[in-house]
């Protein structure tokens, strides 16, 4: 399973992604909570020991995984 945290910088960019998520039939969660839980953390992690990518935007993000 791939995990993906996004952080949105307005409500509109929120509301972006989640309707183009629900388009590519993507689940996704959002997490209000402003302490990370265990898999953000996890993913963090990931990025930090270079295990995952770190991401500046949703264009880069879509860009990234061939969209």
């Amino acid at each position: 399973m791939t995990t993906i945290i996004i952080h949105p910088k307005t409500k509109d960019e929120k509301k972006l992604l989640e309707r183009m998520l629900k388009k590519m039939n993507i689940s996704a969660q959002v997490v209000e909570d402003s302490s990370p839980n265990y898999e953000t953390l996890k993913a963090m992690e990931d990025v930090e020991q270079r295990k995952g990518k770190r991401v500046k935007n949703a264009d880069e993000l879509f860009k990234d995984l061939g969209i």
